[in-house]
């Protein structure tokens, strides 16, 4: 059976003959099948474009990557910046869970704390609560939540002569009725203005006891 080779003369017998005529169209095609690979030039264009394909693809997920740092550090300081409002805000209100007082008879929420100068030039602190009755008698908050302040452990005083009093001051002891609540507020002496304030809760109601207090900062 014939083969095609790459020769063009076959061996045999240790005579030279001269291929069949027949076989020269098969060494024309493998000529023609040899022309048809890709010359250098052709392969060096599709490596280039290669090339060029996979730098392009490096480039769009390196920005990807920048892309989602920017917006991962973004996430991070706005949480950042959310917490720390947060604090502030409840150094500045002297808000507390520890307190406040929510049950079936009454609800006392500590609102806010202001610094201000009484009459002889003193720093005093005015503390505001929302009280509101609940049940079916007519109570104040002094009646039933008194609070007290201290700072460096030392108890400050109550109602000094303030310039400007706000009238809250005078509803900590107005009589409210049941389903009814007030604003209300206690003014305290301080002996200075940057240490904290530890705002305590007596219950006059029930237990007797303290039930609450908090610490507040100041400077």
């Amino acid at each position: 059976m014939p083969r095609d080779l790459d020769l063009d003369f076959e061996f045999q017998d240790d005579e030279v003959r001269e291929r069949p005529v027949r076989n020269a169209p098969r060494r024309e095609n493998t000529a023609n099948r040899g022309s048809s690979r890709p010359s250098a030039s052709s392969r060096r264009k599709r490596r280039d474009t290669t090339s060029i394909i996979i730098l392009a693809v490096e480039i769009v997920v390196f920005i990807a990557l920048i892309i989602l740092f920017f917006v991962l550090k973004g996430k991070i300081v706005d949480g950042d910046s959310t917490a720390q409002s947060s604090g502030n805000t409840q150094e500045a209100s002297g808000s507390s869970g520890g307190v406040n007082v929510e049950n079936d008879q009454f609800t006392l929420t500590c609102t806010k704390v202001q610094l201000v100068m009484d009459a002889n030039n003193n720093t005093a602190a005015i503390v505001y609560f929302t009280f509101a009755n609940k049940t079916d008698s007519p109570l104040s908050m002094n009646d039933v939540f008194p609070a007290s302040v201290k700072q460096n452990g030392a108890d400050c005083p109550q109602d000094m002569n303030l310039v400007d009093a706000p009238a809250e001051i005078g509803n900590k002891d107005m009589q409210v009725s049941g389903g009814q609540s007030v604003e209300c507020a206690y003014a305290f002496e301080l002996s200075d203005q940057t240490s904290p304030l530890t705002l305590t809760i007596h219950d006059n109601y029930s237990t007797f006891e303290d039930i609450g207090s908090t610490e507040i900062p100041i400077s």
